[in-house]
């Protein structure tokens, strides 16, 4: 039986009670409401129940990982509705329930809606625990499925021959006591049995979060190296004995966390995970219409930190949403997202789990979802993971990495992941997946509903001490024997907040273990400076290390400006082999091909000692082969190529303002030379990473304010100028792509819009920019853009730019900076998409359509004008049966009753009741016309509701209209009109 979530209690009995052919047969029956006899049924379910948990409790050693997650699963639902049983036969009433509710007097249509609740009470499907929610989170939800059973029960009472014998005293406390003190009793209860089942079960007691609950044993003891989880799933492993394949993964995991993660630097050593590898806070929280997992002040509002780590790992590697919903860890550059996968493959045991472990730059060109199944399925069948045995999990490590000129966009790929999932899940060998995305790259993704997101946090106090408490006594040694001062507290304080994240953490004790560097900084280092601070001297050392090789002069030693050219000379290479790599988009660059770039590029003057090859920075190094393929060259840490990148643009663009002001003072000034700039600029849109823009921008806030000023005038002129002549005179060989003439033009006018908004350092009025016609020049623009670039190039050229009207009527494009679009049709949906393209294109008829529709898409979301083909939406739909139903043949009007009813249940209560209502509204009008072709549906939707004497007169008034509107239809169904 495949597994689903959440699990309805008779799939749950059934599977429990596989072998009880008995009780089987009870569920079958009490499904199709064929035995009404509720006293026997709940008593033998209550008793079949406790004794199904004893028994998977003795023989949990039995079941492989995905079977003793079914079976938690299941066993969670058998409690909750348990509880309920066992709740009302504790509740006080002036008779038995068996006596009233099963009377042989009581009536066929008694009976039978008898037989109704009974039905929906154990095809119901109650809540699972979820690590992402919090225990009081999941306390509230068992106590609304509560409540709405609560709620029908009455109703059942008052159609009972019995019920008239009662006064309204007796009704009103039969009422009462059927209502929300019986859903009390019912979760008190109910937390009895889930706290048994999580003490047989650990992995179920961190799906519930109830390690978040009890006291920390102190508020300074730092979790390291996620080796709780381990312990954790140690001690529940089933004990199977791994297969060599899946034996020789596993250490190869482990051996990869005793390996420092970048080459040996400047004389310290860095510490590797095994001992360095400190759990961090985070946030987390499961994706809807609306959320914004790129955006930081979104998580701060809607979510909390936590420190349990561990624990949430175990409740999700170990939880049936894990089969069917990749895990996608997010942060910002240098938050330890790397480091997170390579300690949590290395901590899984391989006795229940296979990880597997696959890089972004090796997943497939164009991620169609049946490239990208067979790309994973190749992935996991060369790991041995092809099996019940053990679960797999597929690490998918820098989705950023992706190819940026795929045919396909970015965008989908989490969907496509998450389809492979339930193919998967479907069969015999279900799989999980984590996958690690820069927010940068997550602002232009599509998350699946119900997905769930991880985002670190900063370090902590405590954390950032405890990691310096470790570098130090690794480099004890060396500080020792060479006059070097430990890295304290009071030195890194200086340097918040980049101190705060693992990567610049380590980034700056390398920097201070060269002479204690870090102590002669005046100013907190910002992190661009760190960047350039570290490169150039990780340059100089690469450079002296060994003078013979590198061609180093002996100049340098005695001359610092001979020094410093080298060390440009260095960071120029450095720079060219980061543009081959962010031009080409993730393919593989072999040394032979940076060099050909380079020459395309830069001409070295003969008398010029030779650079310092780039090959040999400690932060270069080779990709492994994936499938076959050549390895390739790649940064350690991508973001140093992206900083890279950034740098190269900002000279060149300081070097053309400098030029424009020497013509100005010229008196044969000369036209602006672009033809270098054009050949930086014309094959990639910088937007593609987030992270250059950021540079970028950093990068021109140094210059100085006049050099700004002609800049941004040398930019206009470009920007209007372009497409009238060519600016290949001088680097025509320059070719790391083939691209047509259109298509370069359109990204070199892409790249100078985002390089004059680093300038303004905001908007930019485009009146301003192109004059009197600038409405027309921006939409011949935009659209051209939308036709050359390839989607994931446009994609993230949509998320970066937004267009608006000025109060003046005005054009102005500013940059979007995480804002939310206004109409949101939701940031995960399609409409979001068309909404963001909408606003880039200044496309007035589109934001027209999405504003009309705003109201369907607040209530519903943006997927609601989704469609199959040949079929229609939910939203055409519901304005079907608002508007057109005289036009609508009866079978289409059946169905869209049917979809519409269906469309309600991921609506609150609240609008759900209001929705319903406007349903019954119009199904009400259409019952004569439809006649016996209602009754499947109205079985199946409509319902009497019951409300609390506490709710809101508006709320008890809709009930009423609600269940008016129920008899009507009824009786109409029944012939009684």
């Amino acid at each position: 039986m495949a597994l689903r979530e959440p699990v309805r209690y008779c799939d749950a009995i059934r599977l429990l009670g596989a072998d009880d052919p008995d009780v089987v047969e009870l569920i079958d029956q009490l499904v199709a409401d064929e035995a009404t006899d509720l006293l026997a049924a709940r008593t033998e379910l209550v008793g079949f129940t406790h004794q199904a948990l004893n028994r998977l409790d003795r023989e949990a050693h039995l079941l492989t990982r995905v079977e003793r997650t079914r079976y938690i699963a299941a066993a969670h639902s058998a409690i909750v509705v348990t509880a309920f049983f066992e709740s009302l036969d504790d509740t006080e009433l002036p008779f038995r329930l068996d006596n009233g509710l099963d009377d042989a007097a009581a009536g066929v249509a008694d009976r039978k809606r008898l037989g109704e609740f009974v039905a929906l009470l154990v095809a119901s499907a109650p809540p699972l625990p979820r690590p992402q929610r919090s225990t009081a989170d999941g306390r509230a939800r068992v106590r609304r499925f509560y409540l709405r059973r609560c709620k029908q029960l009455p109703s059942v009472l008052r159609g009972m021959p019995l019920w008239e014998e009662l006064d309204e005293s007796q009704r009103r406390a039969i009422t009462e006591r059927l209502g929300a003190s019986l859903a009390d009793r019912c979760v008190r209860r109910y937390e009895e049995l889930r706290d048994k089942l999580a003490a047989s079960f650990p992995e179920f007691g961190a799906w519930a979060s109830l390690s978040m609950v009890r006291a920390r044993t102190s508020v300074t003891d730092v979790p390291m190296g996620l080796s709780r989880l381990q312990h954790r799933l140690q001690s529940i492993s089933t004990g199977r004995v791994p297969s060599a394949v899946r034996g020789a993964l596993a250490r190869a995991h482990e051996e990869r966390l005793n390996v420092p993660p970048v080459r040996h630097t400047g004389g310290t050593h860095i510490p590797p995970l095994s001992i360095s590898y400190i759990n961090p806070c985070f946030r987390v929280t499961e994706i809807t219409a609306h959320a914004r997992p790129h955006d930081a002040a979104w998580w701060e509002e809607h979510t909390e930190v936590r420190d349990d780590l561990a624990e949430f790992l175990l409740g999700y590697v170990t939880s049936p949403r894990a089969l069917t919903h990749p895990l996608i860890v997010v942060g910002p550059p240098g938050s330890g997202k790397s480091a997170l996968a390579s300690v949590l493959a290395a901590r899984l045991p391989d006795s229940d789990f296979t990880a597997v472990r696959v890089s972004g730059r090796n997943l497939p060109a164009d991620g169609y979802d049946r490239v990208l199944a067979d790309r994973f399925a190749e992935a996991l069948a060369a790991a041995g993971g092809g099996n019940c045995d053990a679960l797999p999990v597929l690490i998918l490590d820098g989705l950023e990495e992706v190819t940026t000129r795929s045919l396909a966009s970015r965008s989908d790929l989490l969907a496509g992941v998450t389809r492979f999932q339930r193919e998967r899940a479907a069969g015999p060998d279900p799989v999980a997946v984590v996958v690690t995305c820069r927010d940068s790259t997550a602002a232009r993704m599509r998350f699946p509903l119900g997905s769930v997101v991880l985002r670190l946090e900063d370090f902590t106090d405590a954390q950032l001490a405890t990691w310096l408490s470790i570098w130090n006594r690794v480099n004890c040694s060396y500080f020792h024997h060479h006059g070097v001062a430990s890295l304290d507290w009071e030195t890194v304080e200086a340097h918040f907040p980049l101190a705060r994240r693992p990567l610049f953490l380590l980034m700056l004790a390398l920097y201070d273990g060269v002479g204690n560097a870090l102590r002669r900084v005046n100013a907190p280092l910002r992190e661009t400076a760190l960047y350039e601070r570290w490169l150039r001297m990780l340059a100089d050392s690469t450079d002296r290390a060994d003078p013979v090789a590198t061609e180093r002069p002996a100049e340098a030693e005695s001359d610092p400006e001979v020094r410093s050219g080298r060390i440009e000379q260095a960071l120029l290479t450095a720079s060219l082999l980061a543009l081959s790599l962010f031009h080409r988009g993730g393919e593989v660059v072999d040394g032979a091909t940076v060099a050909a770039d380079r020459d395309a590029l830069v001409r070295w003057p003969p008398h010029y000692a030779r650079p310092l090859d780039p090959l040999r920075l400690p932060c270069v190094g080779e990709t492994p082969p994936a499938e076959g393929a050549p390895t390739g060259l790649a940064f350690t840490d991508p973001v140093l190529g992206d900083y890279l990148v950034a740098r190269l643009v900002a000279e060149e663009l300081a070097e053309l303002a400098e030029a424009r002001m020497r013509e100005l003072r010229s008196i044969r000034p000369a036209p602006v030379d672009d033809s270098f700039l054009y050949a930086l600029l014309s094959f990639t849109p910088l937007s593609v990473s987030g992270e250059v823009l950021r540079f970028l921008a950093d990068r021109l806030r140094l210059l100085a304010p006049h050099v700004r000023d002609e800049l941004r005038l040398v930019l206009a002129e470009l920007l209007r100028e372009a497409g009238r002549h060519r600016r290949e005179a001088h680097y025509g060989g320059y070719r790391p792509v083939e691209l047509g003439a259109a298509c370069r033009d359109a990204i070199y006018t892409a790249n100078l819009l985002l390089v004059l908004m680093g300038v303004h350092g905001g908007a930019v009025p485009l009146r301003e920019l192109f004059g009197a016609g600038a409405v027309r020049r921006w939409r011949s623009l935009a659209h051209l853009w939308r036709s050359q670039l390839p989607p994931e190039q446009w994609a993230s050229l949509a998320e970066s730019l937004r267009v608006h009207e000025d109060s003046r009527g005005g054009l102005v494009v500013y940059p979007c900076e995480g804002l939310p679009l206004d109409p949101d049709p939701g940031a995960q949906t399609y409409l979001g998409e068309v909404a963001r393209d909408a606003a880039l294109l200044a496309d007035s008829g589109t934001q027209q359509l999405l504003h009309a529709l705003s109201p369907l898409i607040r209530l519903f979301g943006g997927d609601v004008t989704a469609r199959a083909a040949g079929e229609v939406s939910d939203a055409y739909a519901v304005l079907a049966l608002a508007f057109t139903a005289a036009e609508t043949s009866d079978e289409d009007l059946v169905s869209y009753y049917d979809r519409a009813f269906s469309l309600a249940a991921m609506l609150d209560s609240d609008n759900r009741l209001r929705f319903i209502v406007f349903l019954l509204r119009q199904l009400r009008g259409h019952t004569h016309r439809l006649g016996a072709r209602l009754v499947p549906l109205v079985a199946r939707y409509v319902r009497p509701v019951g409300v609390a004497r506490s709710a809101r007169a508006s709320v008890r008034r809709l009930a009423e209209e609600h269940n008016e509107h129920v008899t009507a239809i009824r009786d109409v169904l029944a012939g009684r009109w």
